[in-house]
């Protein structure tokens, strides 16, 4: 039964990862990036790279009433297609760091649990699938897989569970 939760754990893994590639979450939806203005302080290296033409399209620059200066900036979709081009349909990657720590925990007779090596990838994990990221609390499903995998999958080891009862049955008996 171990061999049997193992392959299963690692597809279940592998269509996670094929999903956030794809860009859509476990039901199907396509992954969408805020369109929405939000606060980040004032940036040099990002005021630079946005250019003085851009003021007014991808962002604005604000001033507090203690005089910290600060950046509005008019939407992540726009913010992120104009800074990494490259990246732009690249989901839930900045670093890689929770994608990486995502595996295998635990596995016995009975189960097979995937969850995060690194705590703070865990909890990264838990705002963007569960609690919901940022201000808007806008959730990126991608901790678990589309009806149609589980159909695959089900398909796939069905057979095989169904010979594991039927084998310890004729063994009980």
């Amino acid at each position: 039964m171990n061999k049997l939760l193992l392959t299963a754990a690692l597809k279940v893994i592998a269509y996670i990862e094929e999903n956030i590639k794809a860009g859509i979450d476990y039901e199907g939806k396509k992954f969408q990036y805020s369109q929405n203005p939000f606060y980040r302080p004032f940036s040099e290296s990002i005021y630079k790279k946005l250019g003085k033409s851009n003021k007014g399209k991808l962002y604005e620059i604000v001033t507090s009433k203690n005089g910290k200066k600060g950046m509005i900036i008019l939407g992540y979709d726009q913010y992120k297609k104009y800074m990494s081009t490259n990246t732009y349909n690249t989901y839930l990657t900045y670093t890689g760091s929770m994608l990486r720590s995502l595996t295998l925990i635990k596995i016995d007779n009975h189960q097979a649990i995937i969850g995060f090596t690194n705590r703070s990838d865990a909890e990264k994990a838990y705002y963007l699938n569960v609690s919901g990221a940022g201000k808007s609390r806008k959730l990126w499903k991608f901790l678990g897989i589309t009806t149609k995998q589980k159909e695959i999958l089900q398909n796939e080891i069905g057979e095989e569970i169904k010979n594991i009862i039927i084998n310890s049955i004729i063994k009980g008996a």
